[in-house]
């Protein structure tokens, strides 16, 4: 299998939002089926809006994997207040039995935003949104990816790269690369994906 590591394209996004949901597993998490929907764009295309360094991995024609970044001193990126207006009104588009289960999100999206706010400093390096889809795992995929993200901070004098993360995920893929463990915070979205798991923030400081 050949594989290609680029920069992300327009034309990605759709194979990006798979892969999300295939980690994350929004299509099971949230009903109805609308709600998923949201649920997947509000995640992929949040990481996406909020990252100045976006990669993929393409594996015979396919992409299998993505890093969007954020690097402090990197291009400036732009609040996109647009798209959460449009996400807000699609949320308010869905017809439920009850009002609950978009308040229940609204709720645990607030948050989580609180509560990840106390331990990860506000504009800093960081990694947005990172997926290798299982298949392709174990392979090299992200280090590299994590590389080329790596490299694009140390070019640019950055001296430390965060990371949100699950004790039950990623979180050892992380430890294998450097990263350090900094605080552990309570997050009704992680909750969701990861019953047992537990929401944290890593760092990495070795560049």
């Amino acid at each position: 299998m050949n594989a290609i590591y680029r920069e992300y394209q327009t034309q990605d996004y759709a194979d990006c939002e798979v892969l999300v949901n295939e980690a994350w597993g929004f299509d099971r998490i949230f009903q109805p089926p609308e709600l998923a929907a949201v649920a997947k764009q509000m995640y992929t295309q949040g990481g996406l809006l909020a990252s100045n360094h976006c990669q993929v991995v393409e594996v015979d024609g396919k992409v299998v994997g993505f890093i969007f970044g954020f690097n402090e001193r990197g291009p400036r990126v732009k609040r996109n207040y647009l798209f959460g207006l449009q996400i807000l009104w699609r949320l308010y588009r869905i017809h439920y039995p009850d009002v609950m289960p978009r308040k229940h999100l609204l709720q645990a999206i607030g948050a989580h935003q609180q509560n990840r706010q106390k331990h990860l400093p506000s504009g800093k390096s960081e990694i947005c949104l990172f997926v290798v889809a299982k298949a392709h795992q174990g392979q090299g995929h992200g280090t590299q990816l994590w590389g080329g993200f790596r490299e694009s901070c140390i070019g640019s004098g950055v001296t430390s790269v965060w990371v949100e993360t699950n004790e039950a995920g990623a979180a050892g893929f992380y430890r294998g690369l450097g990263f350090q463990h900094v605080a552990d915070f309570d997050s009704p979205l992680h909750a969701y994906a990861t019953p047992e798991g537990q929401a944290c923030i890593y760092r990495y400081a070795d560049i």
